[in-house]
């Protein structure tokens, strides 16, 4: 396969991300069929598997492949070292209050622990290919002010679900009562993020 090939195979692989993603938003995982998706997108169902061995693993490559812009993010956070590590953290917890709670992908926050259940490779997936590198980048950046001494040593794990536990509850939480039309005052994305950023900076503050 030469490389215009290539690009068109990657173009048109993201463009069936894209729209399987939009129609698992819309319909669930088990109201969203291979015939469907293959239709929405234009295309015969042979071709659909010929991207995609099956649901499970396009739904695989929707929540993947929507979260690796996060990690590239976080990676220029952390490549930038003249801002500081107070800094730092702001930015990357910008990047995982955007991606968790903000984007189509984050959107999905429920639907994966659903499907989780019933298929544990997409957890396996998802663990592997998301949390664990954006953990560790978080921790390449804690580190960093660490040994600066702009943070203090603390329980990485403690931290690690201190850090992502809130901004996942609060992406599922926006899911569930999406339907609330004051749904801003009860979860208010931007006071929230200020506040889970200030209370770890504070457990963070060197003495």
């Amino acid at each position: 396969m030469d490389t215009v090939e290539k690009n068109q195979s990657g173009d048109r692989q993201a463009e069936i991300i894209r729209i399987s993603t939009d129609l698992f938003l819309k319909n669930g995982f088990s109201g969203t069929s291979m015939s469907k998706i293959a239709n929405a997108c234009d295309i015969t169902k042979a071709s659909l598997y010929h991207h995609f061995s099956g649901k499970e693993d396009l739904f695989i490559a929707c929540v993947t492949d929507g979260y690796k812009e996060a990690l590239v993010a976080l990676e220029e956070i952390l490549a930038d070292t003249s801002q500081s590590p107070e800094t730092q953290l702001r930015l990357a917890l910008d990047t995982l209050y955007s991606t968790i709670v903000g984007s189509p992908v984050g959107q999905m926050s429920p639907l994966i622990a659903e499907v989780s259940r019933a298929f544990p490779s997409v957890a396996r997936s998802f663990h592997s290919d998301y949390i664990e590198p954006q953990e560790a980048l978080m921790w390449q950046l804690i580190d960093r002010g660490i040994d600066q001494g702009a943070f203090k040593d603390v329980d990485k794990k403690v931290l690690s679900h201190l850090i992502f536990g809130p901004i996942v509850t609060l992406s599922m939480s926006r899911e569930m009562f999406a339907s609330f039309e004051d749904l801003d005052d009860h979860f208010p994305i931007s006071h929230l993020q200020n506040g889970h950023a200030k209370i770890i900076l504070g457990l963070l503050e060197a003495d």
